[in-house]
């Protein structure tokens, strides 16, 4: 809901809807509501309200003795207990208990609901949010429904018409502690983008970390090394991108960090960061697939695709605009509040202050300045402090790595 919430805020202040050279871009949301319920109707509400279409796939179940109505089950929802910047969660999970991944409506996830005929370029993009928070998704079944959404798709293509599907997930913290579910072995070749935090990272890799930006200087470089390795071995074609809190992200790609992004400001005192982590994977899909619609799809090859497109560019954008929206959301009170298109502008034209002092985010105000640098897109002292490492240019992005390539495929 935070994600698709501010996503399609995005779509509705930055993409160029009124361009008749590109296809416009929506946001559909597949869920499982109670919509009898308090909670149900608060979140049907703001769905209509932000402008996004809700579906909810409770109402799609087929009817059996292990699965009523679901009138007597409530829509699940979340205590968020803020304190000095660190929270802690109460999570009662309801319907979404026995929710899965074959409830999802198929039909919407194969066709192109939006598409216009006269385009040949369709494309749909397939986000994942919580993973270790639907139960129903683990044991093969997101892997399922992944592969035959993909299959569909590509049956489409006919004559010049060419339908691809890119997918990203966010895992989110495992209650279980088991960080298992299938998520590696199963799924995560089957995704495109993994967007996870550090701790998270941690955790499924089994990589000791036990700080949001994963320590300093030469640890920190550590570290992300390790989890290259680690995720490369599990899944070589899958960007994975690593949040670092106020510090920005990383993204991995076979065995590699190929570009990082510090954050264009850093609050000591945020007002809220519940949803911080949302808002950047919705200000990191919106720039991902905005650039993506501009393109063809033989430059933006699907994971799987023999196809040579370089996602490079359009990862760089991503991240741009991810720490941008994630770095807004702090600013005020609220998962699901996004940030208005003059706040988010400001931050994506201002320069890195990542050396600089960290202000109060109720402080924030357009005569605070910022220092020098500008978006890091290649190592520098906040990530590897006495390190001469570089990453290879986007032109580049792929170099060097075909060998790997073809051992995956």
């Amino acid at each position: 809901m935070n994600t698709a919430t501010h996503l399609s805020a995005l779509i509705r202040d930055f993409s160029d809807a009124n361009s008749e050279e590109v296809e416009t871009m929506d946001v559909t949301l597949q869920t499982v509501v109670n919509e009898n319920d308090y909670y149900g109707k608060v979140l049907t509400e703001h769905a209509k309200v932000s402008g996004f279409e809700m579906i909810n796939c409770s109402k799609y179940k087929r009817a059996s003795k292990d699965n009523n109505d679901n009138n007597d089950v409530s829509t699940g929802h979340c205590l968020v207990m803020i304190n000095e910047g660190e929270r802690s969660f109460v999570t009662h999970l309801g319907i979404v208990e026995s929710f899965k991944a074959s409830d999802t409506v198929l039909h919407e996830l194969v066709n192109c609901r939006s598409a216009d005929p006269s385009y040949y370029n369709h494309h749909h993009h397939i986000h994942v949010a919580g993973y270790y928070n639907m139960p129903g998704f683990s044991k093969g079944n997101l892997k399922r429904r992944l592969k035959l959404i993909r299959e569909r798709r590509r049956n489409h293509s006919h004559g010049g018409h060419t339908f691809t599907t890119t997918t990203s997930l966010v895992p989110q913290y495992d209650a279980t502690e088991e960080w298992d579910g299938g998520l590696i072995d199963e799924v995560l070749p089957l995704v495109d983008f993994l967007i996870l935090n550090a701790l998270e990272a941690g955790k499924i890799s089994g990589i000791g970390i036990d700080k949001k930006d994963c320590g300093g200087g030469i640890n920190r470089a550590i570290v992300f090394t390790q989890l290259a390795d680690f995720f490369f071995g599990k899944s070589p074609l899958t960007h994975v991108i690593v949040t670092l809190g106020s510090l920005g992200a990383v993204c991995l790609y076979q065995g590699e960090v190929v570009a990082s992004m510090t954050c264009p400001k850093r609050y000591a005192r945020p007002v809220d960061p519940t949803g911080a982590g949302d808002a950047f994977s919705a200000g990191f899909l919106f720039g991902i697939m905005d650039w993506r619609r501009k393109r063809g799809h033989e430059d933006c090859a699907e994971i799987g695709s023999l196809l040579e497109g370089s996602w490079a560019d359009a990862i760089i954008e991503g991240m741009r605009f991810g720490c941008s929206v994630g770095t807004s959301c702090v600013t005020r009170a609220g998962a699901s509040v996004p940030s208005t298109k003059e706040e988010i502008d400001a931050l994506l034209n201002a320069e890195s202050d990542s050396d600089s002092d960290e202000i109060d985010a109720d402080d924030r105000s357009d005569d605070v300045e910022p220092n020098e640098e500008s978006y890091d897109e290649s190592y520098d002292d906040s990530y590897y402090s006495g390190s001469d490492r570089s990453y290879e240019s986007s032109s580049d992005y792929y170099s060097g790595s075909e060998e790997k390539k073809e051992d995956w495929i």
